[in-house]
């Protein structure tokens, strides 16, 4: 008979997965909140190890990434989206530290929660991120919650709406919307996805994966093909829904 405890477990064993995948993403969809919906509240931990909740920061516009030391499109992003947050000084930028996008053996998928934190301060201090990094748990109830991507992004209302998202950061289109800023506007196009950025300054994917180990690009390497063809026909489906 399954208990909690053995049902809690399954689920954290599941969503650290060891090797990548892409049978840990389901490209055909994009689960969590649409726009002009509630942004669902979850609880996580600074990296001071306080307990927050997303509602603590009811009130601002915010704009809630999620990524992991070793995914090379949060990487390509980091740079861009600090100096987003500098010019939007009054926006709440949060980056939520979820599971490793690419783990291997020197950057391990999570065993305990402690690992999460530890990895999300190496983050902050690899990439002198000026952002809000919040630590989601060890079973990635907060990820989850907002579609489990690796490098996903949504912009919430002071209210607490979702205007616009994101499956992947799209760093151009974030800037727009806090541009215009306007309460009552929803970006009725259900997704917007961004592309890894070039000409920044950050270690490129080729680092990031040689980084987290051996293991991390084989996996990659491995299922390339796979992924790639599984962007271009959601790069399809989405040209042709939103025309």
């Amino acid at each position: 008979m399954e208990t909690p405890e053995t049902a809690r477990r399954d689920v954290t064993d599941t969503y650290n997965y060891r090797h990548f995948g892409p049978e840990y993403y389901d490209f055909k969809r994009f689960d969590g909140p649409r726009p002009g919906d509630e942004a669902p509240d979850f609880e996580a931990t600074t990296l001071d190890g306080n307990a927050v909740s997303l509602s603590d920061f009811g009130g601002s516009w915010v704009v809630l990434e999620t990524g992991s030391l070793t995914c090379p499109i949060t990487d390509s992003k980091v740079q861009a989206m600090d100096k987003l947050s500098q010019e939007f000084e009054d926006v709440v930028f949060i980056l939520l530290y979820t599971r490793e996008a690419h783990p291997g053996e020197n950057c391990e998928a999570h065993h305990s929660f402690q690992d999460k934190l530890e990895r999300a301060r190496k983050f902050e201090a690899d990439y002198d991120v000026e952002r809000t990094v919040l630590v989601d748990d060890i079973e990635g109830t907060g990820h989850r919650k907002y579609g489990g991507m690796p490098n996903s992004v949504h912009v919430i209302t002071p209210d607490g709406v979702v205007v616009m998202r994101g499956d992947w950061n799209h760093v151009s289109k974030v800037r727009e919307v806090l541009e215009r800023r306007e309460d009552d506007r929803i970006y009725k196009r259900d997704i917007y996805r961004g592309r890894p950025l070039f000409f920044t300054r950050k270690k490129g994917a080729i680092r990031v994966l040689v980084e987290a180990g051996p293991r991390a690009v084989w996996d990659f390497l491995k299922n390339m093909p796979v992924l790639g063809w599984m962007h271009l026909k959601k790069e399809f489906r989405n040209k042709s829904s939103n025309k």
